[in-house]
């Protein structure tokens, strides 16, 4: 007892430094050294809460935790969870740090959520015996840390065999490397799927050996652009939703975040009133306003990621429009950027060559070959590693601004639209 206190009053401690001298907003580091203190703190303070729900895959894991999150406040629930998406151990030690009294009580709390980075999963899902698992998909992600596909899902099939408690588990049905996890699950297990759509992905087909049906299924798709998408949800019954995310693989976070949703056994008669508010996090085509220009912000960060946003986009691009990606290759982005030359680029060549495009970044000039490469001329092509300095000049287009930047661009993109109060400090969201 007394080394989870003195976790929790250090990282409480690390949590107010950080947010005092503005050095982080006790995402993660306040975890980091209280684990050093307790290992087992996770667990002492995720088993005094009633639910716990883990998300993991290599997308999406943010838009759906955060729509699950926006669903169960119409409901009341009082949720904890790790929302400045800080997914390894440590992020979730901090947010329970955050909950808990200084005597270690989690008070006020009937459900938490939980993202968990893709390797991250195979240690923390022990600590927090969830009861209900999530699987969203299984990219090529991070080579250099994790490796390829099949590592990752093996570790998953591992982690899910040695389980010996019964978690209801909800697979993407769309995406053939989590499907397959329906054979590993030992309680029951549930799909979500797209009619009609598959997702981009290097795995073959997997016929699963258990009986199932498309528990959760989207049908009759209808594009709005920028505005989103209307399509027909079956779950037992039909329901016409019209969704505010463009994207296909947004519907993908809708199905996740509704079936979990639905499997926690709450009402959803009032679905579409639900849905209506629900503000997209940072990042996750999040629309904003810089000094009266409109701008929209995508996180890129793997092949198909990456390609599903060029997919979204290229109809929607105009010839006065500034496209600004921004390329890092920090730890936390994966130092192997290889994987830009599978991001299918070509999908917006055709109205990228029209416009300007800057390229920022630590590998800006990786990133204006490969750009040159895909067609666009090298007149429209713009060279600036630094992300201030290419924000400025993304800043004197006409039309509209599209940044497309990786993890890390994306931190420093916020702060710099914090000084120019476009934003608040990401931990004030």
């Amino acid at each position: 007892m007394l080394s989870l206190l003195l976790a929790i009053w250090l990282g409480k401690l690390i949590s107010t430094l950080t947010k005092i001298f503005k050095i982080g907003g006790g995402s993660a580091a306040p975890g980091l050294y209280a684990l050093k203190i307790d290992p087992n703190l996770v667990n002492k303070l995720a088993c005094q809460i009633p639910q716990n729900v883990v998300i993991t895959g290599t997308n999406g894991k943010t838009t759906t935790a955060r729509l699950l999150n926006h669903f169960l406040d119409h409901q009341k629930v009082k949720v904890v969870r790790n929302a400045t998406g800080s997914n390894l151990e440590r992020g979730v030690a901090s947010a329970l740090i955050t909950q808990s009294d200084w005597s270690g009580k989690i008070q006020a709390v009937d459900l938490g959520i939980w993202e968990l980075d893709e390797a991250a999963f195979n240690r923390t899902v022990f600590s927090l015996r969830p009861n209900l698992v999530v699987f969203l998909n299984a990219y090529r992600d991070q080579l250099d840390r994790y490796g390829e596909v099949d590592t990752i899902v093996n570790r998953w099939r591992q982690a899910l065999a040695k389980i010996d408690w019964n978690p209801t588990v909800l697979v993407n049905g769309g995406d053939s490397h989590t499907f397959s996890l329906m054979d590993e699950a030992k309680a029951e297990v549930y799909e979500f799927r797209v009619k009609d759509h598959t997702l981009w992905t290097e795995g073959a087909g997997y016929q699963s050996k258990r009986s199932h049906q498309d528990d959760f299924l989207v049908r009759d798709v209808k594009n709005l652009g920028l505005k989103g998408t209307e399509f027909t949800l079956e779950d037992g019954k039909t329901s016409k939703v019209n969704f505010p995310l463009p994207g296909i693989y947004h519907i993908y976070d809708f199905l996740a975040a509704y079936g979990a949703y639905f499997l926690l056994n709450m009402p959803v008669d009032n679905l579409q009133e639900m849905i209506e508010g629900y503000i997209p996090a940072f990042g996750r085509m999040e629309k904003i306003s810089i000094k009266g220009q409109e701008a929209f912000i995508f996180l890129i960060k793997n092949p198909a990621g990456a390609t599903q946003v060029f997919e979204t986009l290229a109809p929607e691009l105009k010839a006065d429009d500034q496209l600004l990606i921004a390329l890092n290759d920090n730890f936390a982005d994966g130092t192997d950027v290889s994987w830009i030359w599978d991001a299918q680029f070509e999908s917006i060549t055709g109205q990228v060559s029209s416009i300007k495009v800057i390229c920022s970044g630590s590998r800006a000039k990786d990133l204006a070959v490969r750009l040159k490469y895909a067609g666009v001329d090298s007149s429209n092509l713009v060279v600036e590693e630094d992300l201030d300095k290419a924000l400025k000049l993304a800043q004197k287009a006409e039309g509209r601004i599209f940044i497309l930047p990786t993890y890390t661009a994306l931190l420093e993109l916020q702060k710099l639209l914090t000084k120019l109060k476009v934003k608040k400090e990401y931990w004030k969201e």
